[in-house]
């Protein structure tokens, strides 16, 4: 038997997993699909296959002909702390009590009150454990059943699987009733032990046994409606089976009164119901004031609103004349031009252009920039600069 090397402390154990974590997490993922090959999984530790062959010997993988997977109890580590395992330990809850009940007895015994409080501390720790795995338990028989009913595909297998988790929620139902008894027959270990400690962790533990009942009855009912329903599809399966096989012979409706019931059947119902609209003649309306009043009330009592329409007043004869509108606006480009064509300078040409409109002095400063900012390479600055009204400017001309 080769004797495997073990790591000598949690950083080294920490380290070498953290290292490795690419090559873990692939085959981890891939645990249910296949085992590694050697070759991939050198691969994903970077071509270094003596980081594998350490991963091997240290017991975190296991070699199997040209194939690697991870040891169990590494596995079972992982996905417990991830919660996906599959398996229910019902069993490490018993192995919690057994121990609980050596130790309860280990501390009547003691006299050295050192180790007295030793065993009370391991006593505290198993009791929370006790109350932990329970409700792991009854989480993980959730999830599986959950997982059984929806994804497994055969109808024998899943009815067996379901019945299986039921028997597994009896024992875990089993175990709580065991740990509870324990408790209240351990009476003079609990007043010795009387601690704030020790009472909150039983008090913890006994409202984690409520939680974990409360549950467990929600999947037995849920198992139960489970197992009904496969019942229900696998008697629906094999009818229509059964119907096929006579379709396929011709004989399904000398062997069968299918035709019959389906005579009798009425798919209508599955249909949206039409309403036909009834529209009332213009006529009506006009000459039957009771139609109008009638419509009015339906319209109130569904709270039907419409705003009235206003009839508009006619036009005149102002109105049908024509109408003009002379604009401000002045044609830059039409105004650059004919400067280019006189020989005044830029602003004495603007006042003297001859525009449509009537424009103030703020609207001939504002063309005069909009002009120079437009065309500056076409402006010849002379370097003076004169005064109107209040507003001194450059003379420019055009080149």
């Amino acid at each position: 038997m080769d004797i495997l090397t073990h790591f000598r402390s949690i950083e080294e154990l920490t380290k070498t997993l953290s290292r490795e974590q690419g090559l873990l997490s692939e085959m981890f993922e891939k645990r249910k699909l296949m085992k590694f090959p050697i070759g991939l999984a050198i691969n994903l530790t970077g071509g270094n296959e003596t980081r594998l062959r350490k991963l091997v010997e240290y017991g975190v993988l296991v070699q199997t002909g040209n194939m690697v997977e991870i040891e169990s109890d590494y596995l079972n580590f992982f996905e417990e702390v991830l919660n996906v395992n599959e398996e229910i330990s019902v069993l490490s809850v018993q192995e919690c009590i057994n121990t609980l009940k050596e130790h309860i007895g280990y501390f009547l015994q003691e006299t050295n009150p050192n180790r007295k409080a030793g065993y009370q501390d391991s006593v505290r720790q198993l009791l929370k454990k006790t109350g932990f795995r329970t409700l792991k338990n009854v989480v993980d028989l959730k999830r599986n059943m959950d997982n059984t009913y929806k994804q497994e595909p055969n109808y024998i297998i899943k009815k067996k699987k379901l019945q299986n988790l039921d028997e597994k929620s009896h024992s875990i139902r089993a175990m709580i009733r065991e740990c509870e008894k324990l408790m209240d027959k351990e009476h003079a270990f609990f007043i010795m032990a009387n601690d704030p400690h020790m009472t909150k962790t039983c008090s913890d533990v006994k409202h984690d046994f409520v939680e974990a009942y409360h549950a467990l009855m929600e999947i037995d009912r849920q198992i139960i409606s489970y197992i009904n329903q496969i019942d229900l599809q696998n008697k629906l399966y094999k009818k229509i089976r059964k119907l096929k096989y006579l379709q396929d012979q011709l004989l399904i409706k000398t062997d069968t009164n299918l035709i019959n019931v389906l005579k009798e059947k009425n798919p209508v119902w599955m249909e949206s119901r039409h309403y036909n609209k009834t529209r009332l003649s213009l006529e009506m309306l006009r000459e039957n004031e009771l139609v109008v009043k009638l419509l009015k009330r339906i319209a109130e009592r569904n709270g039907i609103q419409k705003t009235a329409r206003t009839e508009a007043a006619p036009l005149t004869e102002e109105d049908l004349k024509d109408h003009f509108q002379l604009l401000k606006e002045v044609d830059s480009t039409e105004v650059w031009n004919a400067f280019l064509a006189s020989s005044y300078h830029l602003f004495e040409f603007i006042l003297r252009y001859d525009y449509k409109v009537k424009r103030n002095i703020e609207e001939h400063v504002t063309l005069f920039c909009q002009l120079v900012i437009l065309h500056p390479d076409e402006c010849r600055a002379t370097g003076e600069y004169a005064i109107y009204q209040d507003i001194e400017y450059p003379i420019i001309y055009a080149k």
